[in-house]
């Protein structure tokens, strides 16, 4: 048994239009992107975690395709915002981020509040891959509390491990876990969980692949905890996913 991670009050959403004002390679597959707008406050929530819907024009030109992405950083002097796009398959937005230059035009909506715990619960326990380093990074750097939080983050490719802000009030670990070639996406992840003992009094939250989120989601049909976010990021062999 479970509940499901309590739901922040929503505010209305508002949409604002942006313009790439600088690009990082953080990783090897993971860019960063800081976007400029007029009232960006608007668009961003307050959760640790928290996620704007970025939007792009569609290759062919005629409309927008868009996708979520983690907030990572909030400047309300400069009006701007940072998002790390992790690139991979055929996605639109992925491929965009790969060719945009400075000064490149988009258009962000929010806000949307994470799925992140609770500060109620005893402990919190992250599961991620690649697509969801970005909130688990988030998440851990707005972590004041004294309680155990533990990563346990998969990645396809070990040079896009990233060095992460742990929080320095609390017994923070994280355990990177690398695919071996052939293996499928999360399947470090849910052998991770299967190995793990979980208490009532903590935090769940898994974000991946699809088809891992679906194992994981019946995986913890057995077990007892506080609170409880799955997610599916992406799925395996598609460009442009919707759950």
């Amino acid at each position: 048994m479970h509940s499901p991670t309590p739901r922040l009050s929503k505010r209305p959403t508002a949409a604002r239009d942006v313009l790439v004002t600088a690009r990082e390679i953080v990783s090897e597959h993971m860019i960063r992107l800081t976007l400029a707008g007029h009232d960006l406050a608007a668009v961003v929530h307050d959760s640790p975690g928290s996620w704007v819907k970025l939007f792009v024009a569609e290759p062919d030109g005629f409309g927008e395709h868009g996708r979520a992405y983690t907030v990572r950083g909030f400047d309300p002097l400069a009006d701007t915002i940072t998002i790390d796009i992790f690139v991979h398959g055929d996605g639109t937005i992925p491929e965009w981020a790969s060719h945009c230059t400075l000064g490149s035009r988009a258009r962000v909506a929010g806000p949307r509040a994470s799925g992140a715990p609770s500060s109620d619960v005893d402990a919190l326990i992250l599961y991620g891959d690649e697509t969801s380093l970005p909130a688990i990074a988030a998440m851990l750097e707005r972590e004041h509390s004294h309680r155990p939080v533990s990563a346990f983050i998969e990645l396809g490719d070990e040079r896009d491990r990233q060095d992460l802000d742990l929080p320095r009030t609390t017994q923070a670990t994280t355990t990177w876990l690398t695919r071996g070639r052939g293996e499928k996406p999360g399947a470090r992840l849910l052998a991770t969980a299967e190995r793990t003992t979980f208490s009532p009094s903590d935090g769940v939250w898994f974000a991946g692949e699809a088809a891992s989120a679906h194992w994981f989601r019946h995986h913890m049909r057995g077990a007892t905890v506080a609170e409880l976010h799955i997610k599916g990021y992406w799925r395996s062999g598609v460009g442009d996913y919707r759950e």
